[in-house]
């Protein structure tokens, strides 16, 4: 399994601290980010061009609000606000978990590394967006 040249230069101990710490840092610094972005660019930022156009939600609406959710760890509205971020967000556990198993000295790959896996993640968030509009999921 390939790994980081970064990550795999640390020593062991300092990987297992590195992974240990990196929810926290992950959490405190959504937290910040949510709250500087509520209180200082949310106000200035513009209402969704094609949403005001069309009508219609485009594929990156309702992603503000699916992170703040997150960030109240509300996993439900998180999902009903814009389903891609929650994936996201499980798309970064399983590259910490294959993190976990490299440092133990068990590499598992957790992640598909194919190109079609990803391009059938792409259709998805489309084929996702077309169906939000048509059956307001």
């Amino acid at each position: 399994m390939r790994q980081n040249r970064h990550f795999a230069q640390l020593s062991k101990s300092k990987q297992i601290a590195l992974l240990v710490l990196l929810p926290f840092f992950a959490f405190l610094l959504l937290i910040v980010l949510k709250t500087l972005y509520a209180q200082t660019l949310m106000p200035h930022i513009p209402p969704c061009v094609v949403r005001t156009m069309t009508g219609w939600l485009c594929p990156s609406c309702g992603m503000t609000h699916s992170v703040f959710a997150l960030a109240r760890l509300d996993l439900l509205t998180a999902a009903r606000e814009n389903l891609m971020i929650p994936l996201a967000v499980l798309f970064a556990l399983l590259w910490y978990l294959e993190r976990w198993f490299l440092v133990s000295g068990h590499p598992r790959r957790l992640l598909p590394r194919k190109a079609v896996f990803w391009i059938g993640v792409l259709l998805f968030w489309l084929i996702y967006t077309v169906l939000r509009n048509i059956v307001h999921i």
